[in-house]
């Protein structure tokens, strides 16, 4: 009993240096896109048999949908509502509880090779964002329908977080996103914000002082795995994350601290 106690309390050591007020965690930090590699993803639209669109990101993410202006079901208790928007052009609207999130323009490319999407909306905060990224034909010959791989990312309105410590453990604030999760390593806990799904949570471990791993969940199931290191100097750290089945779609975040 007493050799189990000393390990236990010997595992505890880097965990709780970590949530010291010290801690090289503790800060402001800023997302770098150009020293971030967010591409790589992939989803497919396909056709049903009833006439409706498809839409999987091969992980969590599936619903069908129509370009109709109708509104549909999507993930995360959200819908969407799709209109054609012009010539190989279409625009979508995602909303919760009736509420508009953001919206999407997507115009193909003359060869129907490339697919662009300008992402824009309104932040929690009041801030205003236009996003862009290209996506790249994978299969299909035309239109929507075909699987597509993201090449090229343009972030107009990079986020911060705010990671402090508190007495139980460590809490990370999003000003932009009012997104707030706090508490113990090991316990899922909820993430709150204005824009958050319902029933989203945020599970971390320490593996040591300086990279700590986690799980997002949605209604329980894990929707989000990543890894996060902190550089030697301490002055920025890596967010290496990826989706459920689709290890292979790793997408890497760097912050700067502030």
């Amino acid at each position: 009993m007493k050799q189990i106690l000393l390990v236990i309390s010997l595992l505890a050591l880097p965990m709780m240096a970590a949530f010291a007020a010290d801690s090289p965690w503790v800060g402001t930090w800023k997302f770098d896109p150009a020293k971030s590699n967010i591409t790589g993803d992939t989803f497919t639209i396909s056709k049903t048999k009833s006439g409706l669109y498809h839409f999987s990101d091969g992980s969590t993410v599936k619903f069908d949908f129509g370009v109709d202006g109708k509104e549909y079901k999507s993930a995360y208790n959200h819908t969407t509502i799709w209109t054609k928007a012009g010539e190989n052009a279409w625009d979508s609207v995602t909303k919760a509880d009736g509420r508009e999130l953001w919206k999407i323009h997507r115009k193909l490319s003359a060869d129907g090779k490339m697919q662009e999407l300008t992402i824009s909306g309104t932040k929690p905060d009041g801030s205003s964002y236009s996003d862009k990224v290209e996506y790249t034909r994978v299969t299909g010959t035309g239109g929507l329908v075909g699987k597509w791989q993201s090449t090229k990312a343009d972030v107009s309105s990079p986020d911060s977080w705010v990671i402090s410590a508190t007495a139980e453990g460590m809490r990370w604030e999003s000003p932009g996103q009012k997104q707030v999760v706090a508490g113990k390593a090991g316990v899922d806990l909820p993430v709150t914000g204005p824009t958050t799904p319902p029933n989203m949570t945020f599970n971390y471990k320490l593996k040591s002082p300086k990279q700590l791993s986690y799980v997002v969940k949605f209604n329980g199931k894990p929707d989000t795995y990543g890894v996060q290191t902190l550089a030697a100097d301490g002055r920025s750290y890596k967010d290496v994350s990826w989706n459920p089945g689709k290890e292979n779609e790793k997408s890497t975040s760097v912050f700067i601290k502030q």
